[in-house]
């Protein structure tokens, strides 16, 4: 399931739980759990959030300061193992 959710992160870009729970049809609290171990397996990460980021963002804010959203980034060790999965 693990790797499923990492696949959905790299196909949609969409972390969110509530997202998530949708596609795959799972409680949200197991969502939870595995997205914390993705986060201290070191397959994804927080995306910092400055203003060089603010191209790249869809939230629609001038200025992290109004951003409250949280962006996540899959990590190389998480490109990896995506990488393994489709050979």
């Amino acid at each position: 399931m693990l790797l499923q959710i990492l696949s959905l992160l790299y196909e949609k870009g969409n972390f969110s739980t509530s997202f998530i729970s949708k596609e795959l049809g799972l409680p949200t609290a197991m969502v939870e759990d595995i997205k914390n171990k993705l986060i201290s397996s070191g397959y994804i990460r927080q995306a910092s959030c400055d203003t060089s980021m603010c191209e790249k963002c869809s939230c629609g804010c001038s200025t992290k300061m109004l951003n409250d959203k949280i962006n996540w980034e899959i990590t190389d060790k998480g490109y990896k193992v995506l990488k393994k999965m489709e050979a």
